[in-house]
Parts: structure tokens; sequence; C-alpha cells
């Protein structure tokens, strides 16, 4: 696949390089050949497209060529790659592609593409266009890509504000923004499960608030602030960034099939259960050990999900994840001892550890400085009704 790029751009350089940046257009408009693009893609149905995407389109007029860069390409076939995509440690490299090709492969997702095309002089423009090539033709080129800080949208940006022979003055950000306020925009109805995983797993970093240039990790995000920003140039004179925009791929979004239930009524039908299973069991005088079992590996199992990205990832925010506390391997590693137990009709005291767990968890509600999703209040209320019932029960019918 690098070897193939690689080529590409060579190709692709050829095409940019090989004439002066003027010609018959230029004579008759008074610009150069060149036109440069800011293209932010319509959020798709996957996981990895619900957020939308950026890349620069280029555009020769002499030579007719028109092409894509785009920041947002990884190869599966990376060792281990799976792996080190849990881990966050994926590379990614800086792709070219034709724009016919880029265009046709959203249009066949459903997903629209608009252009802002860049108010840049000559020179601008030919600064960012080689630095396109440059970065595109080092051999093994990656970087190492951060959802929240480091990205397609992110990169594209610094291409254009280093191009400049001036700075950009940026419209005020918008208030009351964190992350995890700006991912819910995005994922909470388009895929209600997504933005609950993401709750889950992304910690107190993520509820601070932030400006303009974190918004920006957003492509969404980086369009609107991109269409009021102003080019103020090293002689003091002013432009707005964006000459025009216009959407270049019209596309019906997709319908997007999603899970019948969502996570609130999930855990919603699931605390109707627990309820009527407690209240069963007191009528029949006796604990059914199945059903805390399951819970256990569910707790458990999400719990290792939550303290390999807390140990050991490299993925923005999961390091200050104030669900640990809660969510950990404990429930799955004690599983079975409390199975040995149950089995020999021994007494067992996870529920009432987990009860002790539980009163620290909503203590720590109070106190931490993190957003829960509201499913995990009524997971920690199912928990502790079902340990107090167990308690209960087996105290006063004395069972094991």
């Amino acid at each position: 696949m690098k070897s193939v790029l690689k080529t590409l751009v060579w190709v692709v350089a050829g095409f940019f390089l090989s004439v002066p940046h003027t010609s018959a257009q230029s004579d008759s408009t008074g610009t150069d050949s060149l036109e440069v693009g800011l293209l932010t893609c319509a959020p798709g149905t996957a996981v990895y497209e619900l957020y939308g995407h950026t890349a620069i389109r280029v555009k020769n007029f002499s030579t007719g060529a028109d092409f894509v860069f785009n920041y947002g390409i990884f190869d599966f076939s990376t060792p281990n790659f799976t792996w080190r995509f849990m881990l966050g440690q994926t590379d990614y490299m800086l792709g070219v592609s034709s724009f016919g090709r880029f265009a046709e492969s959203y249009s066949r997702d459903g997903r629209a593409v608009e252009e802002q095309v860049l108010n840049l002089s000559a020179s601008e423009k030919a600064r960012l266009v080689n630095s396109l090539l440059r970065t595109a033709s080092m051999p093994g080129w990656t970087y190492r890509y951060n959802f929240l800080y480091d990205n397609c949208t992110t990169r594209a940006v610094e291409e254009v504000e280093e191009c400049l022979e001036g700075r950009i003055e940026w419209p005020a950000a918008q208030e009351g923004k964190t992350f995890r306020t700006i991912i819910h925009e995005f994922s909470a109805e388009a895929s209600p499960w997504n933005c609950f995983g993401q709750d889950l797993i992304l910690g107190a970093e993520t509820d601070a608030p932030v400006g303009r240039v974190e918004q920006m990790f957003s492509p969404i995000y980086a369009a609107a602030y991109f269409d009021s920003a102003t080019v103020v140039s090293a002689d003091g004179t002013r432009r707005p960034l964006v000459l025009r925009k216009e959407t270049v791929v019209g596309a019906e979004p997709h319908p997007n099939a999603m899970f019948p239930l969502s996570p609130l009524a999930a855990a919603g039908l699931l605390f109707v259960v627990t309820i009527a299973l407690c209240a069963w069991e007191w009528r029949r005088r006796r604990v059914y050990h199945l059903f805390d079992d399951l819970l256990m590996v569910v707790h458990g199992v999400a719990g290792c999900i939550v303290a390999l990205l807390f140990f050991w990832s490299e993925h923005p925010a999961v390091g200050s994840n104030w669900l640990i506390l809660l969510l950990n391997p404990l429930p799955l590693l004690y599983l079975p001892v409390k199975v040995w137990r149950n089995v020999h009709h021994l007494p067992d005291v996870y529920h009432k550890a987990l009860i002790v767990a539980l009163c620290l968890f909503f203590v720590e509600i109070f106190i931490a400085p993190q957003s829960f999703p509201t499913e995990i209040y009524i997971l920690a209320l199912i928990l502790l009704t079902r340990s107090i019932s167990v308690v209960g029960l087996s105290a006063k019918y004395n069972l094991r």
C-alpha cells in the first residue's frame, strides 16, 4: 500500500509542479492556476464516520489535476493492528487520491461533501501544496493519531495556518462546550450505543471547558470557524479566509440501522427484571445465584475494558476516568471463588463488599469532576438493589 501511495504522490507532484502557476485562466481572471479548498464530509453511519471528516482539495487549472490530500489513512496490514488500535497506538498517513474517486466514494456512502474554497495568494497556495507533497512523499511518514488532539482535521487546519503570510483572526469560541458535549452532538441520536460506550471509557478530561482550538478537533466545528475567519496579512490588509462555499458531493444519507433498544431502555428493562426477580426470590425464599453470576460477568468484562484503557492505552482522556472505581476486573476475578462457595453452600461476602463499594461510588458522584451517563446510575442502582436483597434474604432465612 505504501509503495503504491508513494508512486501516486510522484504522479501528483508532476501534475502540480511541472508547469508555472499561471495559465490561460489566470490571463482572463487575474488569478493563479491553483485552487485550494477545505473539504468537510458529512457524518456517516459507521462508528468511525459519526463525526465527519476533513481533507484538502487542490486543483490545477493548467493541467486539469484535481486531487485530495487526506490525513485520515491507516494501514490494516500493520502488524498487531487490532491490539495497537485498542491501545491508541495507531499511526496514520497522508493519503492522496483523485477528487473523482474521493467524491464517488462519499456519494456511494450517502455522505455529502462541502468545499470551502480558501482565499489564499498564489505564493500561499504554492507553499501549502509543496508542504503536502513533501510530507506525502517521505518514505514511511506517519503520525500518531489522537482523536481529540491530533487528527485529520487538526492536521488540515495546521497546514492552512502554516502556509499563510500573516495570521488568521478566528471568531470567538462557542461557550459552554466540552469534548463530551461535542461528541454527544454527533453520536447521542445517530448511535446511542456508541455514545454510551464513549461515556464509559472517556474520563474527566473530556468534561473540562474547551476553547476554539480544542473544539476544532471536530470537522463540522472547524468548517464553521473557517466560515467566519479573517486572514490578517503581514502588511495589515484583511481578507476572509473562505472565498466561497459550495456542495461538491450531494448525497442523501443512508438510514442508520440501530439496535431496537437504546442503552437507557435496556438499563431500565434490566432494573425491572431485577426487581421482579428479587420479589420472586423473597416469595420462594431462595437466591438464584446464576443471575448474580451473569451480572458479575458483564460487570467484570466492562471493567476489564475500562482498566485496560485506563492503565495502558494512549487514547486521549481515558486515563482520567473515575469510573475505574466502579468498573474494574475485580468482579470477574472473584467470580470463580463465589461460584465455588455457592456450590458448597458456604457463606460469601461478595454482596456485602459490593454494597460498600457502591456506597462509595454514590459519594464519588458528588466529588468527581466527571459527567457519568444516566445508564451508569441505573446500573449502580441495580447492583445495589440486588446486593441488599440477597444479603437481607440470606440473613433472614439463613440461606447459603
